[in-house]
């Protein structure tokens, strides 16, 4: 599955916000300068759009949207799951930026599990993983996800306080060079 998301970074007037400053886990970054750098699929969802290789549907579509990418909080990226691939139309004009983890569904929920349990988390075990992110705050590769999911799923196995009312799923997160 490969989708287009649309979301809107969360502001200081969230109601997310005093939680995100009271548990962040990287002490040096201001939770503002935290959610500038973090490239995964967490905010205020606006639009999901599945792509299915119709370059002319998905041109289309970025026009209608690209006034939100104007408005200055919003951004695009593009999260493929069950190892889908870029379709060639988009591989130039688009930079992988890293893995995330969680649930990216329209008809489901959006949660990341890098963004709620590693960087705004309380379990010292998942938070660890704080350092091995990429710089755009995301799993540089697929192994390291799977490493994670793999300690997320024994910590819930034990009882521990971890999302899991959902299945983790390991996404492959693009950004659009174009915007």
């Amino acid at each position: 599955m490969h989708q287009l998301v649309i979301l809107e970074k969360y502001t200081p007037s969230s109601i997310f916000w005093p939680n995100l400053k009271k548990d962040k886990r990287i002490p040096k970054l201001s939770v503002e300068q935290l959610l500038s750098k973090y490239q995964g699929f967490e905010g205020e969802t606006i639009f999901f759009f599945e792509i299915l290789g119709d370059e002319q549907k998905f041109k289309e579509i970025i026009r209608k949207y690209l006034n939100f990418k104007k408005s200055g909080n919003c951004f695009f990226i593009h999260v493929l799951s069950n190892k889908s691939n870029m379709p060639s139309f988009l591989k130039n004009q688009t930079t992988k930026v890293g893995y995330d983890v969680g649930v990216c569904d329209e008809e489901k929920t959006i949660y990341s599990s890098i963004f709620h349990e590693v960087l705004f988390g309380n379990l010292d075990e998942l938070a660890s993983y704080k350092d091995l992110l990429n710089e755009n705050f995301l799993f540089p590769d697929r192994s390291t996800a799977e490493e994670y999911v793999k300690i997320h799923d024994k910590l819930s196995a034990q009882g521990k306080d971890v999302e899991d009312y959902e299945e983790m799923v390991i996404y492959e997160i693009w950004k659009d060079n174009f915007f």
